[in-house]
């Protein structure tokens, strides 16, 4: 984030968007749709938006070698023209923004470069993408449509600065913006058709389940939005701490962390708590990244695994069922990512540019590769390759060997 406030500087942004942006920050560390709608515009083993799906569970189908080996690398030109923001994979191509606002198109067969277009500003936000349209916005509240060639089909200006990456839901762009608003746009015009105000800011992309979004924010709230109109159903559910955090939705239960480090399981339809866990505060847990989870639920109860990383270095595995602690891995240094779970493996990065590759059962550190600068953004998974981008203008594709 200190690079980021530096690079708003240099660039020219107003006073008053980086004072807001800087307040927001502070604040914080202190007819109905369908997902089915998204089978015409992306596949399952694409990495479309920043935690893999609608629901942010950030699991990735197939499977990773036990010991994948680096494909390829692609640099900037510039190491200052670095990565914050998670690659988004789609029909073949990792698409990125660097720092310095250049949209990048890499194929992802060859890491040989198939396009880029230069942005007003800066990005430190993933792209949302579909089989044929890509959206992405600058730091400066410029929001973009292309084409996959790389054709502008659309820009506007907005007054909802995106901090977090955009979800596609058939012809429907929805963003959650860093003034606390739930954004709805058609993503042929770019035209806004509703607004949901939560009062306070949201750091984290929203989560769908039916024809519900779940977002949480600064105010310590769980919000459900009905993405046909914009209208909240209910009223929000406590969480008594703020959460920067995208939430994992299996079925009717949502799984959301809080910045303290307690995490629930809510069941939406009632706004029951289906457990929570509360860390011991001796652990100090920083939790400003979203959760992966392999659970599943058969309508009752909840099976599998929920990995939620910390910024003390721990990383903590709980028990979906019931939210006991599983295990805890500590890694070298601090994590600023989310962590992605593809097959018996959760693959995180953290800020010594190393990106682990931790046993699903165990916790156990089973695999690492050492990388050029700090690891800001999360891995994305398609296709048996993994792909990872650094703040020094690194992009890496692990896999298997041909």
């Amino acid at each position: 984030m200190r690079r980021f406030f530096r690079t708003l500087s240099r660039t020219g942004t107003s006073k008053r968007l980086r004072l807001s942006l800087f307040v927001a920050w502070a604040v914080c560390s202190v007819p109905s749709f369908s997902i089915a709608l998204l089978s015409d515009r992306c596949t399952g083993a694409d990495w479309p938006f920043v935690r893999g799906n609608p629901s942010g569970t950030g699991v990735a189908e197939g499977s990773l070698p036990d010991v994948p080996a680096s494909l390829w690398e692609f640099k900037t030109e510039k190491p200052e023209e670095g990565f914050e923001a998670t690659p988004a994979i789609v029909n073949g191509l990792v698409v990125v923004g660097d720092f310095k606002g250049t949209l990048y198109a890499i194929e992802l067969a060859t890491g040989k470069l198939a396009w880029k277009n230069k942005l007003k500003q800066g990005i430190v936000v993933p792209a949302a993408c579909t089989n044929d349209r890509i959206v992405v916005a600058d730091f400066d509240s410029n929001l973009y449509c292309f084409d996959l060639t790389g054709k502008e089909i659309w820009s506007r200006e907005t007054e909802q600065p995106m901090v977090n990456g955009a979800i596609i839901l058939g012809t429907e762009v929805l963003y959650a913006s860093d003034y606390g608003s739930l954004v709805c746009l058609e993503l042929e015009t770019g035209k806004q058709k509703w607004t949901y105000e939560t009062g306070d800011q949201l750091k984290s992309s929203p989560s769908v389940w039916k024809n519900l979004s779940f977002l949480g924010g600064c105010d310590s709230q769980l919000h459900k939005v009905d993405i046909s109109n914009g209208q909240s159903l209910g009223t929000p559910i406590p969480l008594m701490s703020p959460t920067l955090s995208t939430p994992n939705v299996i079925g009717d239960i949502v799984i959301i962390p809080t910045q303290p480090g307690a995490v629930y399981a809510i069941r939406v339809e009632t706004g029951e708590k289906v457990w929570s866990y509360t860390p011991d505060p001796s652990l100090g847990l920083d939790v400003r990244s979203s959760p992966a989870t392999t659970a599943q639920t058969d309508g009752q109860t909840l099976k599998g695994t929920v990995v939620v990383p910390s910024r003390n270095r721990r990383i903590l595995a709980l028990d979906a069922a019931n939210g006991q602690v599983k295990w805890e891995s500590l890694l070298r240094k601090r994590s600023d990512c989310s962590p992605v779970i593809c097959g018996d493996r959760v693959w995180i990065g953290s800020s010594d540019g190393k990106v682990y590759g931790l046993d699903l059962e165990t916790g156990k550190e089973v695999w690492s590769y050492q990388l050029s600068g700090q690891i800001l953004a999360s891995p994305a998974v398609s296709n048996g390759k993994l792909v990872i981008a650094t703040e020094k203008g690194s992009i890496v594709c692990f896999g298997s060997k041909p």
